[in-house]
């Protein structure tokens, strides 16, 4: 599971070590903003809609607790980091998942990403799939809402404000961004960018063409190719070498 988090902390110092140990020791967690200004953040956050929020309590004009009351987007974890421990009781009952006391501490920050991964597992498990139901994701359509099956995507294709969603037997397209239709599919980890516009199954990847970027064939016999950026990942979740 890959989390994207926005860091907020109104000093540089402590923004950019936060990233730093993120990068280096929480692989799975992808930090998309670094911000000082917690009244910027507000803005960014309910646009970005991460999963994770690294929080800095103490700041001026706005205070980590005043940032989350004022959010639109209230569907972000939050783990607070300050310098002060005694903001700990206040953040647990705003609903923070864990609470970082600066200098950070790498495991007591590999303990706070698990736990996030942990809660969003076990959110995922009591609901659809607790039943013994295939998972499947609600798409609308012009006479209602249709529910497709995620296993039985192959990929899906940006165009513009619209995404084609390729099945493995029919294609749909739907008035979604590329990227509002990967937030619906961030619970399960086998979906993958390739790059910018095409988000691929991997369980439906049955060959890696190497190159510059290289390329995948599809269960469906269609070669999709892969950015430069992405291939280290990419070889990386196949397990090849």
């Amino acid at each position: 599971m890959k989390l994207r988090a926005i860091i907020v902390d109104d000093e540089r110092h402590s923004l950019e070590t936060t990233a730093i140990l993120i990068r280096k020791f929480c692989p799975d967690v992808e930090v998309i903003a670094e911000l000082q200004s917690p009244i910027d953040a507000v803005e960014i956050i309910n646009t970005e809609e991460p999963d994770l929020l690294f929080l800095d309590i103490s700041m001026p004009k706005m205070n980590g607790f005043e940032l989350l009351n004022v959010l639109t987007y209230k569907d972000s974890d939050v783990i607070f980091t300050t310098a002060y421990d005694e903001y700990a009781l206040e953040g647990f009952k705003q609903g923070a998942v864990h609470y970082l006391v600066k200098p950070i501490d790498a495991e007591d920050l590999v303990e706070s990403v698990q736990r996030v991964k942990k809660k969003r597992t076990e959110g995922r498990s009591s609901g659809i799939n607790g039943m013994g139901l295939k998972p499947k994701i609600p798409i609308s359509s012009l006479n209602g809402v249709e529910l497709i099956e995620v296993d039985q995507i192959i990929r899906c294709e940006s165009d513009g404000n619209y995404t084609t969603i390729v099945l493995q037997q029919r294609k749909i397209t739907v008035s979604k961004t590329l990227k509002e239709i990967e937030k619906q599919l961030v619970d399960f980890p086998f979906f993958f960018r390739l790059h910018n516009s095409h988000l691929v199954n991997l369980n439906q990847v049955v060959k890696y063409i190497r190159g510059e970027g290289g390329s995948v064939i599809l269960s469906n016999q269609e070669e999709i190719g892969v950015s430069r950026s992405k291939k280290m990942e990419l070889l990386e979740v196949l397990g090849i070498n």
